[in-house]
């Protein structure tokens, strides 16, 4: 009988003129829309015979598809609609539409105090209409019923809330309010009931339901049920009801939201979203491209460079991931709260804009989805506009000796032993009692002629290492490198070793350096790394190995250094190893998107003595970033720092590490203002992880030595930022192990899109 459903449009004293007026049904229920008609009062009514006529709803300025539940089934109805021009007492509507500000609350803060409010009400004898009331003007339930409610004037507040707060016969009215997102980018409302006692379960799925069926969403919006105290435990027990319907069960913790950016920056890409433990298969499989913005849960101790990343749970300011990201601009943040989270998710496969910025308001991350809205050549500009061209490198040179000590080093001699070793003599010359020694650095010289020994197939090491990766360009068919560059790390690693005289020398210069007898650290030293334009936190790798396996004669285990290791753990074992990490995806894949000469680059080592795990009793990074301005210094450091080996740099995030701020003013920091910010999860009491506060201050004047030492070394620097690596050691000993320049290239400002 659909078609027996005319309609009327008529105007409220005669005023306005015809407008679209239509019917549409969906599953059996009619819903009635007009045409926007700004600035107008809009009433509807119904008839079954057009003689008697019952008001439907009031609304204002447009009437979005409103459905008529109760004329479901019913063989003929018909509807009208008048409207007028609004006035003031035309303070309510029976929708409400979440992007129209005018019936909420304004914010009065930050945080939870940013959501804002739209109190309604529903009269039990006609349930299907909701009145949301302009709770900026009546911020209470009981003064809008008085004055707006048919049969609610003179209403004392004892009947008022006999007939509204609790169960029973006595009632006549449901109150609540729709709550909206305190962040405007989550694009999510949650309703809730107010009542002095426990309602009914069927009765808060049917009133929820009638809330929801008023609100006017666009696409992408999402609704939830917040239940109060009072009727939270019935709630709880329809969990599963209310998500069939559409209204899922949470709490305004859902928007408690506190981002965190890890390195400020914008990106255009697709949004993917992959588990931190399916990245590496995502990239192999397709999912994720090397041009994407990463969604993920837990963040990987390494990534490749993608467009920017965005992680569900807290990562480490200062991990090789951080490192990166800043060095490079690229937007990397932890998005806090689950409906964030949920507006994030929802746009997972959408071509996105991504910012994140630090602002006086803390992290801001804005997403714009920008699908469908660029240009073939728009979108190539926008992405041209970060590209920063080749990389500067330091081509690496010859030395004319394998080894040399590091004490004299500075960053002049990166081209023969490599950014880590290089800046390793700034430590060793400043604070000489707390950096590893003894130690050296094997210069490129030795790289170089490990690749010209000949493998068994008759070709060089380097003339197969080329064969393999010659054709690839970025970005490549990744799982393809990934099969070449796995043959390249077993054959450098494996394969290929020290000839007799080489080993002879190695033996030499660790001897006569003093190291032996205990465990040694080869740590990778490069030319693309740690330089003042080009971090690479985390590309290459360290191994540790022990002199004494080398010279026992066999090659049967326990190693001599370690009884635990039912394996001989040598050093030539150790440095092939690190060899073959120069080879590692995400170091290969950088220098291949930057256009690296191969045969400029290569690998270098700096060796002391390995911390063993037990002797650590905190491990941590620092920043220490210094400004300069008409003569006056100002030094910001932060210390994040673990109880005993935990990993800072390669984080697990399940572990939260401390975090700790200090400032001054001029070369000396003993008085710089410090703030215990974040604390250890593996600490109790919320205890520091080292002594406070001795412990800090002396680690902080050890960093402001070394720093000073560099700007030595670069006395027209006025603006930088250093990273360090640092041990507490049995039995309460300081040493810093590593120290690097921030890049900082200019930041480019986000495109604007139409």
């Amino acid at each position: 009988m659909r078609s027996l459903l005319p309609m009327l449009l008529t105007g409220l004293a005669l005023a306005g003129s015809a407008q679209e007026f239509a019917i549409k049904w969906q599953t059996g229920v009619p819903f009635v829309a007009a045409d926007s008609r700004a600035g107008h009062w809009l009433v509807l009514e119904s008839s079954e015979d057009l003689v008697f006529w019952q008001e439907r709803a009031r609304v204002r300025h447009e009437l979005p598809p409103y459905g008529d539940w109760l004329a479901a089934g019913q063989p003929l109805r018909f509807y009208r609609l008048g409207f007028a021009p609004l006035q003031t007492t035309h303070d309510w509507s029976n929708q409400l539409n979440p992007e129209r500000d005018e019936l909420f609350t304004t914010p009065t803060g930050s945080g939870l105090a940013a959501i804002r409010s739209a109190k309604f009400t529903i009269r039990l004898a006609q349930p299907d209409r909701v009145y949301f009331q302009d709770t900026a003007k009546w911020p209470y339930h009981y003064h809008f019923a008085v004055a707006r409610l048919p049969g609610c004037a003179g209403w004392s507040v004892l009947e008022y809330n006999e007939q509204s707060l609790y169960a029973g016969s006595n009632q006549q009215m449901v109150v609540g309010a729709v709550l909206r997102a305190p962040d405007p980018r989550v694009r999510e409302m949650g309703i809730e009931l107010t009542g002095a006692e426990a309602f009914p379960l069927a009765r808060q799925i049917e009133w929820t339901e009638w809330v929801k069926r008023r609100l006017v969403l666009p696409e992408g919006w999402r609704v939830f049920y917040l239940p109060s105290l009072e009727q939270q435990a019935a709630a709880e027990a329809g969990r599963e009801q209310f998500a069939a319907r559409g209204l899922p069960l949470d709490t305004l913790a859902r928007w408690v939201s506190g981002n965190t950016c890890y390195s400020p920056g914008w990106a255009l890409g697709r949004l993917v979203y992959v588990p931190g433990t399916e990245i590496s298969a995502a990239l192999a499989d397709g999912r994720l491209g090397l041009g994407d913005i990463l969604v993920t849960d837990r963040v990987p101790a390494e990534l490749p460079v993608l467009a920017g990343y965005l992680a569900f749970e807290p990562a480490t300011p200062n991990s090789h991931v951080a490192l990166l990201a800043r060095s490079l601009l690229l937007p990397f943040a932890h998005a806090q709260g689950a409906g964030w989270q949920a507006e994030i998710a929802s746009l997972t496969n959408r071509e996105v804009l991504l910012v994140v910025e630090e602002t006086t308001n803390g992290c801001h991350i804005t997403l714009t989805d920008t699908t469908g809205l660029l240009t073939p050549e728009r979108r190539r500009e926008i992405l041209a506009s970060k590209q920063s061209g080749p990389l500067d490198l330091t081509p690496k040179t010859a030395s004319g000796v394998i080894s040399v000590a590091t004490d004299s080093l500075t960053p002049d001699d990166l081209a023969r032993v490599g950014g880590k070793a290089a800046h390793f003599g700034l430590l060793r010359s400043s604070i000489p009692a707390h950096s590893p020694t003894p130690a050296i650095a094997f210069t490129f010289d030795l790289w170089d002629e490990y690749l010209s020994q000949t493998l068994p197939g008759g070709q060089t090491l380097q003339q197969f290492i080329t064969a393999q990766l010659a054709g690839f360009v970025y970005p490549p068919n990744l799982a393809a490198l990934r099969t070449n560059l796995a043959t390249v790390r077993e054959t450098v690693q494996k394969i290929a070793d020290f000839n007799a005289a080489q080993r002879m020398s190695i033996i030499s210069a660790l001897q006569q350096s003093g190291l032996q007898g205990r465990k040694i650290r080869f740590r990778s030293s490069t030319n693309v790394e740690d330089s003042e334009n080009f971090s690479g936190a985390g590309l290459y790798d360290s191994y540790s190995g022990c002199l004494a396996d080398d010279l026992d004669g066999d090659k049967n285990g326990p190693s001599q250094c370690d009884p635990n290791e039912p394996e001989e753990r040598g050093v030539f074992r150790a440095m092939r190893k690190v060899y073959a990490s120069f080879y590692n995806e995400n170091a290969y894949l950088e220098r291949l998107r930057l256009g690296v000469d191969e045969s400029k680059v290569g690998m270098a080592l700096l060796a002391h003595f390995s911390s063993p795990d037990p002797d650590e009793m905190a491990n941590g990074v620092a920043t220490v970033a210094i400004e300069k301005t008409n003569g006056e210094r100002q030094a910001r450091i932060r210390l994040v720092t673990q109880l005993g080996a935990e990993s800072v740099t390669n984080p697990d995030v399940s572990k939260r590490p401390e975090m700790v701020t200090l400032s001054a003013t001029g070369t000396n920091l003993l008085n710089a203002t410090m703030v215990l910010a974040e604390t250890s999860s593996l600490t109790t009491g919320g205890a520091a992880v080292m002594t406070w506060e001795n412990d800090y201050r002396e680690l902080a004047g050890l960093l402001n030595a070394a720093t000073l030492a560099y700007e030595a070394f670069y006395p027209d620097k006025t603006s930088f930022e250093l990273d360090f690596e640092f041990k507490r050691l049995q039995p309460g000993v300081l040493s810093v192990k590593q120290m690097r320049a921030v890049p900082r290239p200019a930041p480019v400002p986000p495109p604007i899109i139409p």
